[in-house]
């Protein structure tokens, strides 16, 4: 069997307003507050449950952008303007067509579009870097800024998961949003 080929994305990603890049030792402090707030992980399916979890996931993160081959990048995402981490995001390679984007935002962020420009910048990388065929989020089905942020993003409704995962001592239903290749560029031409 031959070796997987490698694929890397091009970083940071950029839009207007936001660099999404590889996190740093810098991070830690921001880091472990996104995940330290009640309000932002309550949709979390995984993630850490407190300072020394937030600590230990990035100390993976770091360990994992150092891989020779990689088909997962979890990053952090600043104000293009003044450096300021404002969340986290990731992409993962599930198969060589198909792959799986998500974020996290500071609660003092929400309601600015934000959410929306990551998961565009992060689609439009899995099409174009990745060349996967298919990008997918999935979301609790309770979430309901970000099912409104993956519909901005161009991401569609495809089916509801029941008991889709057990996480934090319950199981959890999530909405799954996906977009082919050919939507995301006849939306985008």
């Amino acid at each position: 069997m031959s070796p997987r080929p490698r694929r890397a994305l091009r970083l940071p990603l950029e839009t207007d307003r936001l660099r999404l890049r590889e996190l740093t030792t810098a991070d830690e402090a921001d880091f472990v507050a996104l995940y330290g707030d009640g309000r932002i992980t309550r949709h979390l399916l995984y993630g850490p449950a407190d300072a020394e979890g937030a600590r230990q996931q990035l100390g993976r993160a770091l360990r994992h952008q150092r891989a020779e081959r990689r088909d997962s990048w979890e990053l952090g995402v600043e104000l293009a303007a003044s450096g300021r981490l404002v969340g986290a995001c990731d992409l993962t390679l599930h198969a060589k067509d198909e792959a799986e984007i998500g974020y996290l935002l500071a609660h003092g962020s929400w309601g600015r579009g934000y959410g929306t420009e990551i998961a565009v910048a992060l689609a439009q990388a899995a099409f174009g870097q990745l060349g996967v065929e298919r990008v997918l989020s999935t979301v609790e089905i309770h979430n309901n800024r970000s099912l409104r942020v993956l519909d901005k993003a161009g991401l569609r409704w495809e089916g509801t998961l029941r008991r889709y995962a057990r996480a934090r001592r319950r199981w959890w239903d999530v909405h799954l949003y996906t977009v082919t290749r050919e939507d995301w560029l006849t939306a985008r031409s």
